[in-house]
C-alpha cells in the first residue's frame, strides 16, 4: 500500500501501477472532485476511454486497496457492457 504522505494523485498512480492488462490501459489525472481513472483500449480509435473518479475521502479509507480493486473491476464490466453495439434490447 503507498505511503500515507503521497498525494491523492500519487496515491492512485502508485496502486495503478500493480495493474496490467493486455487490451487496457490505465493512468490518472487530477479532478476538482478528487481523482480521475481512465480505462482506455490499447487499440487506438476503436472506443473512447472510459472514467471514473475516486473522492478525496474514499482514499483514507484503511481498505483503499480492496475498494480500489473493486472499483476497478466494477467500471471495467460497465466498459465492457457498454461497448456492445447490438443486443438482443436493440433488436425491436
Amino acid at each position: 500500500m503507498p505511503a500515507p504522505d503521497l498525494s491523492s494523485l500519487e496515491k492512485i498512480q502508485a496502486e495503478l501501477q500493480r495493474y496490467e492488462h493486455p487490451l487496457f490501459n490505465f493512468h490518472a489525472e487530477d479532478d476538482p472532485r478528487g481523482v480521475r481513472v481512465i480505462i482506455s483500449l490499447k487499440l487506438d480509435d476503436i472506443l473512447e476511454p472510459y472514467s471514473f473518479v475516486i473522492p478525496h475521502r474514499d482514499l483514507q479509507d484503511p481498505r483503499y486497496g480492496w475498494r480500489f480493486q473493486n472499483l476497478v473491476f466494477n467500471y471495467l464490466h460497465d466498459y465492457m457492457i457498454e461497448t456492445f453495439t447490438l443486443t438482443p434490447h436493440h433488436i425491436g
